[in-house]
């Protein structure tokens, strides 16, 4: 059995993944003790070994899958690959001094390759990225939608101090918090004690943006699910389209 045999047994066997999962969340873990202030130069030297050890662990994990393929070109060919590389040599990079904190993120982001290495993970990832690319349209609509009501509202609204329609780009991340329906009437109730009609211009913005516009998201990406259900159950209708 040739090297190249090996390392694909090793890369394809469930212990592997296993492991290497476990090791992905045991340094997030890591990079979470670490935003705590500690005195123990004894524990912080282990913070530091076991995260120097996770370092290479990685390294040796991405040359084993490297190594694995019989076209070295094909594991580039695969998205989750790139991913997954870039992420490691990141955590590469030598940082110093005021560094420290775009080395602790870039230490974090190791917890994203969780989404590479579990299944159900990766299909939501790509059945949201394929939803956006067909929801070009959509997002169009938005900020069509988002620019009229936020002009609007500066015109009807300007006067009111502390309203957050006193400029155009207060206005728009104001209707972004709408959107979100997150304490959208803290922003509408100050506005109707002045003018008291005020409410048609919120209410009929969280119909038309939360309500109805939002859902075609929702639309979209189930049909996009049930499409990848089908390629993947095999299913010749699937297939076709």
């Amino acid at each position: 059995m040739t090297l190249t045999n090996r390392l694909a047994l090793i890369k394809d066997s469930s212990i592997f993944q296993i492991v290497v999962t476990i090791v992905i969340l045991l340094s997030s873990v890591i990079v979470g003790i670490g935003t705590y202030d500690f005195t123990d130069g004894v524990f912080l030297t282990s913070l530091a070994a076991m995260d120097l050890f996770i370092t290479v662990f990685f390294v040796i994990e991405i040359l084993i899958r490297f190594f694995a393929e019989k076209r070295k070109v094909d594991f580039f060919k695969d998205g989750w690959n790139i991913f997954d590389t870039v992420i490691v040599v990141s955590s590469l990079v030598p940082t110093a001094g005021t560094s420290v904190m775009v080395l602790r993120l870039l230490r974090l982001a190791r917890l994203l390759r969780v989404i590479s290495f579990i299944p159900e993970l990766r299909f939501v990832i790509e059945a949201l990225i394929e939803s956006l690319k067909k929801s070009v349209y959509v997002l169009i609509l938005i900020f069509i939608l988002l620019y009229i009501y936020a002009v609007a509202g500066v015109i009807l609204f300007e006067s009111v101090e502390g309203g957050r329609f006193e400029e155009l780009g207060e206005a728009l991340l104001a209707l972004v918090q709408i959107m979100t329906l997150s304490s959208w009437e803290t922003l509408m109730l100050p506005i109707t004690e002045i003018y008291p009609y005020g409410w048609i211009y919120f209410v009929s913005f969280v119909v038309f943006s939360s309500i109805i516009v939002l859902n075609l998201f929702v639309a979209i990406l189930v049909d996009v699910v049930a499409e990848r259900r089908k390629r993947l159950q095999g299913d010749p209708a699937g297939k076709s389209t």
